[in-house]
């Protein structure tokens, strides 16, 4: 989550690029398991439940990633919790992530509940850097900080094998949006950053960063924007402006076509 050149954030007295962020989601085990069922249906005593499951493979496996991505950022990890309240998961998230701390000591870290984790991201938005984060928790700080950087339509991510035996996949936080599908009006950065995502991911730093200067070229030196970010553009139009800013400052000048 980065607030771009050209973009507004809905808060205010943040210049570009003063906000950069990158959450780091557990997203196999966490509040999302699939443990759990309903009883009683239909009768006063109805009731479901759902199992909360965390690994210590599972969560040593997210936060070792969130470190190692530190590592080449600011050195900053904030792990999100909520161990005053959810007093068996939470609590062993905390031993694990005070253990890992121990094997990266040049990372500096933060430790907040969830509760008061948003509310900063609101109110001191430029503390973040990497932020390691539960499968529900990650899900809501990447909806809340893609609001404040402008727009769910700028929010890229990447759905990473870290260990790299399967392949990862690369997608907007959106996803495929689909009460607006077909209208022409989605907005197409967070899908090309996710591409850009996905060549750094392959080894391509330098192809990944011309996709990013295009993205922020066209954002910051034209008009051209999509209906979320206060324009009339198409997703055609903006794709199109996108690869032809590519095409112009690339030397082989590969045609691309974003289509949506």
């Amino acid at each position: 989550m980065r607030l771009l050149p050209g973009v507004d954030s809905p808060l205010k007295d943040f210049p570009p690029r003063q906000i950069d962020l990158s959450i780091i989601r557990e997203n196999n085990e966490g509040e999302y398991s699939e443990i759990g069922g309903r009883l009683y249906d239909n009768t006063d005593a109805e009731l479901a439940v759902l199992e909360c499951v965390l690994t210590r493979p599972g969560c040593d496996r997210i936060m070792r990633c969130a470190f190692e991505l530190a590592q080449t950022r600011r050195g900053h990890v904030t792990s999100a919790t909520k161990s005053n309240g959810i007093i068996h998961t939470m609590p062993f998230w905390d031993e694990r992530f005070a253990l890992t701390s121990q094997v990266f000591p040049d990372i500096r870290t933060d430790q907040y509940h969830i509760d008061i984790l948003s509310a900063h991201f609101v109110r001191n938005r430029d503390w973040f850097d990497v932020v390691v984060a539960s499968n529900l928790f990650g899900d809501i700080l990447s909806d809340l900080a893609a609001a404040v950087v402008g727009s769910i339509g700028l929010a890229p991510s990447a759905n990473l094998n870290p260990e790299r035996q399967f392949p990862s996949m690369f997608e907007p936080v959106q996803g495929s949006a689909p009460d607006i599908a077909g209208k022409g009006i989605a907005n197409p950065i967070a899908q090309v950053w996710s591409g850009a995502l996905m060549l750094q991911h392959l080894g391509e730093a330098q192809a990944a960063q011309a996709v990013e200067v295009a993205l922020e070229s066209v954002l910051a030196t034209s008009d051209v924007c999509t209906p979320d970010l206060g324009g009339k553009a198409t997703t055609h139009e903006v794709g199109d402006a996108v690869a032809q800013q590519i095409s112009a400052t690339t030397v082989e000048r590969p045609q691309f076509r974003i289509q949506g």
